[in-house]
């Protein structure tokens, strides 16, 4: 599904950008993939970067496609890859293609993108894999030590797919920083590319001796 266009300001969405963004939420509960497409010849907008976490927030497989990319000259090349790195940290997983929708140029190449994404998305590790891995990750990184307490991942299970999510139950609570260190960790091993993942935690408490 192609929506309307969103203008970039966000002080504009109102009226007709506004019921663009929603008919952007509905296309989205409707969609498996998403493919973002951004100006290459303008700077990346705030606008941008919402509409990416919208897809995100929703929990759908994700393509970036930066459109005009032939139009652009080697400084205007290098400047864009250097706001790619600081505005879109958030999504190093996502495939990029660089097409011309004007020329047709490499949209061929958005199909093998929207292929990865979707395999990605509907990914599944079995539950002797998975903890097999952990175990390894965490007997070479614990986590840190806190109030001489270290907590430490003593399961793990992916709960369902489409988007992947993961259940780790733990001693104790586990640091966003460690979380972020696993997912990244669980990106390497498995892969995942186009795909948001979620990783939740759930202590088990000790039980009391009678």
């Amino acid at each position: 599904m192609d929506t309307a266009g969103i203008r970039r300001r966000v002080h504009q969405t109102r009226g007709a950008d506004f019921y663009a963004s929603l008919r952007t939420q509905t296309a989205l509960e409707k969609a498996e993939v998403a493919v973002v497409l951004i100006d290459a010849q303008e700077a990346i907008a705030e606008q941008d970067i919402r509409v990416i976490q919208q897809v995100v927030d929703s929990g759908r497989a994700l393509v970036v496609a930066y459109n005009k990319w032939d139009t652009l000259d080697e400084e205007r090349r290098s400047y864009l890859e250097h706001e790619i790195e600081k505005e879109l940290v958030q999504i190093p997983w996502a495939p990029r293609v660089n097409i011309s929708a004007l020329t047709g140029r490499h949209t061929d190449r958005l199909v093998p993108a929207l292929e990865i994404a979707l395999e990605s998305w509907d990914t599944r590790v079995s539950t002797g894999r998975l903890n097999a891995f952990l175990g390894t990750v965490t007997a070479a990184n614990p986590h840190p030590v806190r109030s001489g307490k270290q907590p430490r991942i003593l399961f793990a299970t992916q709960a369902s797919t489409c988007p992947p999510r993961f259940v780790i139950f733990a001693s104790g609570f586990l640091e966003a920083g460690y979380r972020r260190f696993i997912e990244r960790r669980l990106r390497e091993e498995f892969g995942f590319e186009g795909t948001p993942i979620e990783v939740s935690v759930r202590v088990r408490e000790k039980r009391r001796k009678k």
